[in-house]
């Protein structure tokens, strides 16, 4: 099962990134992305669903995760505030579950206890990269100084 999630999520790729990337410009809590362009809003999150489906095909363990901590620089960088970082993890796992429900008729062994456990390793896998992404905006928090970030670039 975790290979047809895999592969769901490769196909569907695009899927994600324009349905998170709405779910965020709709959210009222987080306001830093409306001075960032369209790819500097996607910024690693389809590196991050790429990171996800081999996590899904090799259980990668947490040492193979880099593009949360990536994303967390480039956010504190672009001027966002933690909690909004976090935010647009938190809705990227409520697509991505979304997406997976939609879709899930494709896969089939779509028993209850095979989707649970490849919903399990998604959460554990959103998990980690919140944490990661945390960990690496504070990093670059502590070095640079408050009201660093830049409004430019990508």
């Amino acid at each position: 099962m975790p290979e047809e999630i895999s592969r769901l999520l490769q196909s569907g790729q695009e899927t994600i990134v324009r349905n998170w990337t709405e779910k965020v410009t709709a959210d009222r809590r987080i306001n830093s992305d409306e001075r960032l362009s369209y790819l500097q809003l996607v910024d690693h999150i389809p590196q991050i669903v790429e990171e996800l489906r081999l996590a899904l095909l090799y259980e990668r363990g947490g040492a193979m995760l880099t593009q949360g901590a990536e994303h967390g620089r480039q956010r504190w960088q672009q001027g966002y505030e933690l909690k909004e970082v976090v935010r647009e993890l938190t809705l990227l796992r409520a697509t991505l579950m979304e997406f997976l429900d939609t879709y899930s008729g494709a896969l089939a062994s779509r028993t209850f206890d095979n989707l649970l456990r490849s919903y399990q390793k998604i959460n554990w896998f959103m998990d980690d990269e919140i944490y990661r992404t945390v960990e690496a905006y504070l990093e670059a928090h502590r070095g640079q100084p408050p009201g660093h970030g830049t409004h430019e670039g990508n």
